[in-house]
This record gives C-alpha cells, sequence and structure tokens, in this order.
C-alpha cells in the first residue's frame, strides 16, 4: 500500500513538472538489444490474456482467489476499453506524437501502435492483477515484490514507445482502485466464508475420483 501511494504521489508531481515525453525519450537514448528483448518480454506477461490465464492456474490453489483476481481483472479490462475507445480515442501514442527522427533508436521489434494511449492498458491489468494478489497474500514483502514487478511492467511499456509515463500512473491508478471494489465485493458477499472459498481443483478431483 505505502509503495502504491509515494509512487502515486511521485508521479503525479512528475507529470506536473516534467515535459509529457521526456521519460520515452530517456529511456530511448539508453535502449540496447538486450534490454529490448526484456521489456518485450515483461510486456508479454504483462498483457492481460496472460494475466487472466494465470488467475484460472490460482484455482489450483484456492478457488477465491481465482475468482477475485479474474474479477478484478475484468474490471480493468471493462475501464480500459472504456478509456481508450471513448474518452481518449484519439490520445496519441509516442510513435505519433513525435516524428522518427527524433528518437535515438528505433525499436523495430515493437508493434507501430498510434493512438488509444491512455490509459495503458498493460499496465492498469497488471496492477489490477498484482494488488489484489498482494492483498490475498497479506505479506510486506511479497507485497514489495509484486510492486516493483508491476513497476518493471509500466516501464516496460514506455520503453517499448507504446505508452508516456503518464499513460501508466493513469493505468497504475485505476487498476489499483478497482482492488478496492473487488475488496469491497469479497466482504460483501463473505466469499471467505463460502464452502468453495477455500477448495481447490485438487481436491475438487480428488472427491469425483472413485
Amino acid at each position: 500500500m505505502v509503495p502504491c501511494v509515494v509512487f502515486f504521489l511521485l508521479g503525479a508531481a512528475g507529470i506536473l513538472v516534467f515535459e509529457k515525453g521526456e521519460m520515452v525519450m530517456a529511456l530511448n537514448r539508453i535502449s540496447n538489444e538486450p534490454l529490448d528483448v526484456f521489456f518485450l518480454i515483461v510486456s508479454t506477461i504483462s498483457h492481460g490474456s496472460f494475466l487472466a490465464l494465470v488467475a484460472l492456474l490460482l484455482a489450483f490453489y484456492k478457488f477465491r482467489w481465482s475468482v477475485l483476481a479474474l474479477g478484478n481483472l475484468a474490471w480493468a479490462a471493462i475501464l480500459t476499453n472504456l478509456f481508450k475507445k471513448v474518452f481518449f480515442q484519439l490520445a496519441s501514442r509516442p510513435l505519433h506524437y513525435f516524428y522518427y527522427d527524433d528518437f535515438s533508436r528505433f525499436l523495430y521489434d515493437a508493434p507501430l501502435t498510434y493512438y488509444n494511449s491512455f490509459p495503458s492498458g498493460h499496465t492498469m491489468a497488471a496492477f489490477a492483477f498484482c494488488t489484489i494478489l498482494a492483498v490475498l497474500i497479506n505479506r510486506k514483502s511479497a507485497g514489495l515484490i509484486l510492486f516493483l514487478a508491476v513497476l518493471l511492467a509500466g516501464v516496460s511499456r514506455v520503453y517499448l514507445l507504446q505508452h508516456f509515463f503518464v499513460d501508466i500512473w493513469g493505468g497504475a491508478l485505476l487498476g489499483f482502485l478497482v482492488t478496492f471494489l473487488t475488496v469491497w465485493l469479497d466482504k460483501k458477499y463473505d466469499l471467505e466464508k463460502r464452502k468453495f472459498a477455500g477448495m481447490n481443483l485438487f481436491v475438487l478431483f480428488q472427491k469425483k475420483s472413485p
């Protein structure tokens, strides 16, 4: 919780103080082929479809964890589409905002996308998944590791010229906020006390086997 709040406060200050594309250009200046590969992998892992698969696999541990993780990702998907396709449909991405000649180095392996910049869907999905997981694990060390992982996911989107810092900041904030809704619904319907909450697929398969 604390690292997230610090990130949002410092990020808001940074958005007000620095020019929109400064982080994009700073990362582009230090870009190289090994970092390209690394951040492409990180970006792929933070995609909503991959995280949804991981959330489904949580059912092998606890059904409740899987349900909450999938629910949080569903809220993130709804907000991503709402913001990108309704409110900020024409928001320019770095590849449209800048000229090709502005970049110190061009990343040919990254997708060529030009609009629907705000917010970062990858970052929102990653924050939604990691924050609900941090709540469920309820350990400071795990929470810090998950925060650093999701921060890396956000940086990957800027590095790959897909988003500005404000996009990943906004995505992170929305992903963080939907967790409160999911936690509220979890408590409202007492999912932790339901019969299925502590069960998992292993237990279910054992009960069905002769």
